[in-house]
């Protein structure tokens, strides 16, 4: 109960750095909700705690977690890091010590440039820094004790200095893309950094992978490597209203598809799907004729199209929450590219029937919902109805169910990660925000 207090408190400490005038809009954004009655050009904290005593210690951490990710401040991960579980970081602080251990006890780190080059490739060596009541600029500090006097080693301008281990995520992946670059360090000397760094960074899921060459040598990039599918995204063919996509082969040698749809009863998908994955900005700009200058109508009739592909009623409303939640996610200043919610989409798909197989059904799957992460992550959503689990007079059918769970091992051990809802749970009062509390995990367990 301390602890939960403690935190509270840093956390009301963190928005009190904020104008009473964007609280409201930064609080919705990390799902506090205060009370309108409150002013808080009266009181700030009187607001905040408003909305944040009816959080629990779980959802205390989870909202000190994303400022963390999304507004990075080196006081309040200090303040807060005894709380978090150091899990807060994409490469967590255990990790980070051991790096910086390898750092210091390299001899010669900055390589081939000096080290106040080396560093001011990752931090502002023009920032003013108080360094025992004296003010001056990182790279004046860094230039004396490290390059004149030789007094402090760049091993510990990192520790002392920089607070190495609490910087954020991207300052981290940038400082390692450059302490094994080309133009840092010879081809020998760059394969022996990427090995340790790898090995330390391995248990995390990310890597120094190489990228392209540049003189013979190999320029690397921190990348994740063992979430999600290594196989690219070609085609997606979704939303079909009603019946089968009719597909054809349209080049062989190519492994080109053509849907045969005169009446444009399914959608086909098939532009490149990048590392960020597919943003419901880039599914709407595709479908608004690759027109990125749309409207809210556009985007209401677009929705509107993909809940005519739903099987149920359930499946249109866990939709339609999905793209309210995230439109008032963006009204309220939210940047971030959330993911587009695919209905209906086809996994697996064979083109004959089975009365044209001789009763024999071969693979032909879809997908209630798909989502395409970043870093290739692939999400399916399943709403379950009872046709999932009972015969048509309702009772129960256990090779209903084996088959249900069967397609979901295959699936997971392809590589897809799949959650499932019952139908029933889309018939209480609180459904709509139960749904919303799942999408709000959802996007803090892929980072988005």
């Amino acid at each position: 109960m301390e602890n939960m207090q403690l935190l509270k408190g840093e956390i009301i400490k963190y928005f009190r750095t904020y104008r009473a005038d964007e609280l409201n809009k930064k609080c919705q954004a990390y799902g506090i909700i205060c009370d309108p009655a409150l002013d808080p050009i009266n009181s700030k904290r009187t607001y905040l705690k408003s909305g944040l005593d009816n959080k629990n210690f779980a959802d205390l951490k989870n909202i000190a977690k994303q400022i963390i990710k999304h507004d990075y401040s080196l006081d309040f991960v200090k303040s807060t890091e005894r709380f978090l579980d150091d899990d807060f970081f994409q490469i967590p602080i255990l990790t980070r010590r051991l790096l910086l251990n390898f750092c210091k006890g390299q001899k010669d780190i900055s390589g081939k440039v000096s080290i106040s080059e080396l560093i001011g490739r990752t931090w502002d060596i023009n920032e003013e820094y108080d360094f025992d009541f004296e003010i001056i600029t990182l790279r004046q500090f860094v230039v004396t004790h490290a390059e004149k006097l030789h007094d402090m080693t760049c091993g510990e301008i990192l520790e002392n200095v920089l607070d190495f281990i609490y910087i954020s995520d991207d300052k981290l992946k940038r400082f390692l893309e450059t302490i094994v670059d080309p133009s840092v360090r010879s081809k020998e000397d760059q394969l022996y950094y990427v090995t340790s760094i790898n090995k330390i960074i391995s248990s995390n899921e990310v890597k120094l992978s190489s990228c392209k060459q540049v003189g013979g040598l190999d320029v690397y990039k921190l990348e994740r490597y063992t979430t999600g599918i290594s196989g690219k995204v070609r085609n997606i063919i979704f939303a079909a209203i009603g019946c089968k996509a009719d597909i054809v082969i349209d080049d062989a040698l190519s492994n080109n598809l053509k849907v045969v749809d005169p009446e444009h009863k399914c959608l086909y998908y098939d532009f490149p799907i990048e590392e960020a994955g597919l943003s419901w900005q880039q599914l709407v700009t595709w479908w608004n004729k690759n027109n990125p200058d749309y409207t809210l109508e556009t985007e209401k009739a677009f929705v509107n199209r993909l809940c005519q592909s739903c099987d149920s009623e359930p499946e249109e409303r866990f939709l339609r929450t999905y793209y309210n939640y995230i439109y008032c996610l963006q009204k309220n200043g939210s940047q971030k590219a959330f993911p587009a919610l695919l209905p209906q989409v086809q996994c697996h798909y064979d083109p004959k029937s089975a009365k044209m197989r001789g009763g024999k059904l071969y693979v032909v799957q879809r997908m209630d919902f798909l989502m395409l992460m970043p870093h290739g992550v692939r999400v399916i959503i399943e709403i379950d109805g009872r046709q999932h689990y009972s015969e048509t007079d309702g009772t129960a059918s256990p090779s209903k169910y084996a088959s249900m769970v069967k397609n979901d091992r295959d699936l997971k051990l392809y590589g897809y990660d799949v959650y499932r809802f019952g139908g029933y749970e889309f018939a209480g009062a609180n459904s709509a925000n139960d749904l919303k509390a799942f999408f709000q995990k959802l996007f803090q367990k892929y980072e988005i």
